[in-house]
């Protein structure tokens, strides 16, 4: 399996793997969303396409990519990193049911513009060389 079908399968993965793991969530935002929840949607995909493009085309400041380098297990530590913000925010979704009244928006948002920019950079355009480097 080369880098680039392992990168599309990774992504594939979260993002099928979250929109499934949150699916009652999901169909329920998608089944009750408003005009407000639609733009918190496409402000959350947008945002997360734009950090992919920029990401994977080395465009961030030289000091993100050494902070990045310098990290000893950079997956477990992104993954762990990931986890408490989740967990954090879940958290916080249990305890205050209000406190956070897009959190599933958000998640839609980012996990379908995953998916999509991974099909657009990936399987119709060919992944970027940069990206090929992390995986």
């Amino acid at each position: 399996m080369t880098s680039a079908h392992r990168l599309i399968a990774f992504h594939f993965a979260i993002g099928f793997g979250m929109l499934l793991l949150l699916h009652d969530e999901v169909m329920t935002t998608l089944g009750t969303a408003s005009l407000v929840n639609w733009a918190v949607i496409a402000i959350a995909g947008l945002a997360a396409i734009g950090i992919l493009y920029l990401s994977e085309r080395q465009r961030f400041p030289e000091p993100v990519y050494s902070a990045w380098s310098a990290l000893p297990e950079r997956e477990i530590t992104i993954l762990g990193l990931f986890g408490v913000v989740m967990l954090g925010a879940v958290g916080l979704g249990l305890l205050y049911s209000s406190t956070i009244p897009w959190f599933y928006d958000v998640g839609v948002g980012a996990y379908v513009s995953l998916i999509g920019y991974r099909i657009v950079y990936g399987l119709v355009f060919p992944v970027p060389e940069a990206a090929l480097g992390r995986i």
